[in-house]
């Protein structure tokens, strides 16, 4: 039996400085202190031991759970009937009073979506067998009374092609001193072999499809052709500085907008000088005037968005970065860029944190989340109807208002009884501090509620992450901040982003006007003569 001595000398220092306070407060009779003292200490232990017990499963959610933040109503009922005595009086229609949701198209009975018309058709005749064509009854040929028409969708692979281009050469036969007029090359890269569309596919399969560039190669290799990623890698840097000053007009047309929507992503960038070869770059996605225009910095610092944002007077819509504040014009000493009158909040990021609380174990988020999903049908309704901004404004005085007063209403009272660390302590926290913000985005109908747009602009970037893994430079994430920009404003618009891409690199490589770069912009060239309809897949909002 190990004796009370050996036991202490067994305690780590810090155990054994309380063993002692509490023989010292228990020899001196002072039993309150003594309780208020181990209480404490408990206290303590359970506050830690949830902290991490929440990290511990956020984390293994992060590994191995769904990512989507949307919660069923069959979920929310079963978080309510856990949290029992504890949920919160319901009226008789349930929790939080739920608009209706849209009604659902009636289904068809044809079942198959037609094909589109954009697509080539050939036509192909199956006769009827020789050995079927005479009437068995009297031996009569059959006459043809008609067809029954069927639809095959086909698909032509891609194919590559050599064209030999033989510029004409022109000589004086009888004053050979004028030497040799020879046409100009139509080639996009002089010292290169690429035409236009192919240097289109190599852009659209990398940015589009985040297909990385030596999968190119084996895929290229399939048809016969070697290029190697190097090549690939030379002819993609070439093809975007090309296209960069129609992603230089397209992030001026975003920073005029009144209205701009922004977030920002992680990068991994080589790095010699950085102690383990590759540093932490970020990715920033703004929105604004239709478009999206794509920074990148090589870090976090405020002073990288502040220099892009020196001339933006509007409205910044974004989380809660802390460098938003730190944004000054003109450099230190200046004023703020977006001051916090001008500010908003995105429900996404608050809804977020109370979803992961939910997910977590703590249903009392649940009551949080349903307050959102009936704010979110709200809106749904409203862009359902595509209600003009005044409208819009007034419905979501009427109805979305009075729902945001009660959800924070709920958010205040909780926080005070809420323990320190925890999954939805943190995020009542973020949803107070950001309150102000979020209430913004309700006083204009031409405001969002949230920054879904840029949230749906960044997700390609992550995909794109998880394929190349990371930028070979500065330089190169420079390169390709532009491809993202100039892809996903065609994404925005719907624009077949190959027949895009080929059209206005040739036209560049040809000369185009500065002052007419606008014309080249996916929102101006959809509906000129050369836009096709997009085969690329839509964003679900």
């Amino acid at each position: 039996m190990t004796s009370p001595l050996q036991s202490q000398a067994q305690l780590p220092a810090d155990l054994a400085d309380v063993r002692h306070k509490l023989e010292q407060l228990a020899a001196a009779g002072q039993l309150p202190e003594l309780i208020e003292l181990v209480l404490g200490l408990l206290v303590q232990l359970r506050d830690k031991n949830t902290a991490l017990s929440a990290k511990l499963a956020s984390a293994l959610r992060e590994l191995y759970g769904r990512k989507s933040q949307q919660i069923s109503t069959e979920q929310l009922m079963l978080m309510f009937a856990e949290l029992g005595a504890e949920a919160p009086p319901q009226p008789e229609q349930g929790l939080v009073p739920q608009p209706p949701e849209p009604p659902k198209p009636p289904r068809g009975r044809g079942g198959r979506a037609p094909l589109p018309e954009h697509l080539p058709r050939e036509t192909r005749v199956v006769p009827v067998p020789e050995a079927e064509r005479t009437c068995p009854q009297c031996g009569a040929d059959k006459k043809c009374i008609g067809h029954r028409t069927s639809e095959v969708l086909e698909f032509v692979p891609a194919q590559f092609k050599i064209i030999e281009e033989r510029r004409e050469k022109l000589a004086c036969p009888r004053c050979p001193e004028q030497g040799v007029t020879t046409a100009d090359s139509e080639k996009v890269m002089d010292r290169g072999r690429p035409g236009p569309g192919l240097l289109a596919s190599i852009l659209v399969e990398k940015f589009e499809d985040s297909m990385p560039l030596y999968r190119q190669s084996q895929q290229y290799a399939r048809f016969g052709v070697s290029l190697s990623p190097s090549t690939l890698g030379d002819w993609s840097a070439f093809a975007l500085d090309v296209l960069a000053p129609v992603a230089e007009r397209i992030e001026e047309r975003v920073l005029d907008s009144f209205y701009l929507r922004a977030d920002d992503t992680g990068m991994r960038v080589l790095d010699r000088d950085h102690p383990t070869g590759v540093k932490r770059g970020h990715i920033w996605a703004f929105v604004g005037a239709d478009l999206v225009a794509f920074l990148y910095a090589p870090d976090w610092k405020a002073k990288h968005p502040a220099a892009l944002l020196q001339g933006f007077t509007g409205y910044l819509q974004g989380d809660g970065y802390a460098g938003y504040g730190a944004m000054l014009r003109g450099g230190e000493g200046g004023e703020m860029i977006v001051p916090e009158e001008r500010r908003l909040g995105c429900g996404m990021h608050i809804r977020a944190k109370l979803e992961k609380a939910a997910k977590g174990g703590d249903t009392r988020a649940a009551v949080a989340l349903s307050y959102f999903k009936a704010i979110y049908r709200i809106e749904a309704a409203c862009k359902e109807e595509a209600l003009p901004t005044e409208t819009r404004l007034a419905r979501r005085q009427e109805r979305s208002l009075p729902v945001v007063d009660e959800l924070y209403q709920w958010i205040h009272e909780l926080h005070l009884r809420l323990v320190p660390g925890t999954p939805l302590c943190i995020a009542t926290q973020y949803a107070i501090n950001q309150e102000a913000a979020w209430r913004r985005c309700f006083t204009d109908g031409r405001f969002e509620i949230d920054n879904g747009e840029v949230e749906r602009q960044l997700r390609r970037v992550a995909l794109g992450r998880k394929n190349y893994l990371f930028a070979g430079s500065d330089k190169g994430a420079q390169r390709l901040a532009i491809g993202y920009t100039i892809f996903g404003s065609c994404r925005m618009h719907g624009v077949n982003p190959l027949a895009w891409a080929t059209d206005i690199i040739g036209k560049l490589q040809a000369g185009w006007p500065r002052d007419r770069l606008d014309e080249l912009l996916p929102d101006a060239w959809t509906k000129s003569s050369h836009a096709a309809p997009s085969t690329g897949d839509a964003d679900a909002t």
